[in-house]
């Protein structure tokens, strides 16, 4: 399975440069200002970058060769994403800063340890299941919302890798899950799951990019993106649905 995924990353690759066609006009959306539409699309930027921090760290921790193969491959996507964003946001003005509600999961997500220290699976599962996966549902949406002919080109060829990377992360998981101890799966589930509510409860009492995504991708989008989320951690196994019940909960 990461043989295949492996030959998909290496056929899937493309080139800013040659693959993007810079021609292409940029439209802005209607129902944002510009400034607001400049800082929304610089939170995909500073995801892309906080990915990196993610992937290098990994790198020290897992010992399996393919495994290390490929988080190399998807470091080199990640930096290719932030230099693509980084190009479009500055074709209309500068990137925007970060925004808490983007920042605080996922500085968090790289903040965990753990029962086990130094096991990898806390960080592997906050971003290549449950914030790669929730990408790749937030690109989709904006692929199929926002009316710039330039960023529909891009937003393609980021959302491939992003799904590629989502599919790593399970088969990965999936694989280690049996080496782990009850309490750390429950510890896991737990942290990514307050991450998320913590993001939520961040977005309700200010304007934020999320909120804005939020205004155009439906109402309940941060509750249905974690109902999605959620579910394939208990689709692959690390929670059962009565243990996510009881953890979210006593989160609440």
């Amino acid at each position: 399975m990461l043989d295949s995924i492996l030959a998909k990353e290496a056929a899937d690759q493309w080139s800013i440069e040659h693959d993007i066609d810079w021609d292409l006009p940029i439209r802005y959306p209607f129902w944002f200002r510009r400034s607001t539409y400049i800082r929304t699309i610089s939170q995909i930027y500073h995801g892309e970058r906080l990915t990196q921090r993610a992937c290098q760290r990994l790198l020290t921790e897992v010992d399996d060769p393919l495994v290390s193969q490929f988080l190399a491959c998807q470091l080199a996507d990640e930096q290719k994403h932030e230099a693509v964003f980084a190009r479009y946001i500055n074709l209309m003005g500068d990137i925007a800063p970060i925004e808490p509600a983007i920042k605080d999961p996922l500085e968090g997500s790289l903040a965990w340890q753990g029962s086990k220290l130094g096991s990898p699976l806390g960080v592997m599962i906050s971003f290549h299941i449950v914030f790669e996966g929730g990408a790749v549902t937030v690109l989709d949406r904006l692929g199929r919302s926002l009316p710039c002919p330039l960023f529909r080109a891009i937003n393609t060829k980021v959302m491939a890798d992003e799904a590629r990377h989502n599919a790593f992360g399970t088969k990965y998981v999936r694989d280690q899950l049996p080496n782990l101890s009850n309490e750390e799966r429950l510890e896991i589930f737990a942290h990514v799951a307050r991450l998320w509510l913590d993001c939520a409860k961040a977005t309700e009492n200010r304007y934020s990019i999320p909120i804005a995504l939020v205004t155009r991708l439906k109402s309940n989008y941060l509750a249905e993106n974690w109902e999605r989320q959620k579910l394939q951690l208990i689709k692959i196994g690390l929670v059962t649905a009565d243990e996510a019940m009881k953890t979210e909960a006593s989160l609440r």
